[in-house]
């Protein structure tokens, strides 16, 4: 089996898609700010440059970093309102 450049870069992308999405809920510290939010920037660089590649996997990564989002900020907006 060939593994191309996109094929690598997809399951980098998607492993930091998943630490985003698991590390996005934790706001003790500002630890998502710090250890999870860069993992959520780099895999969306990574997306931006192997969307075009025509194959339907792709459409996984920003699902997954949305959902990672939406969690993310459903953690905060409690710690915000509760101040």
């Amino acid at each position: 089996m060939n593994s191309t450049k996109n094929d690598l870069l997809f399951w980098l992308a998607i492993l930091f898609a998943l630490w985003f999405m698991a590390g996005g809920i934790f706001w003790v510290y500002w630890f998502a700010l710090i250890f999870a939010y860069p993992f959520g920037i780099a895999s969306l660089a990574i997306w931006l440059c192997i969307r075009k590649d025509g194959r339907k996997r792709n459409k996984a990564i920003p699902i997954i970093l949305i959902a990672g989002l939406l969690l993310s900020l459903s953690m905060l907006l409690p710690m915000i309102v509760n101040r």
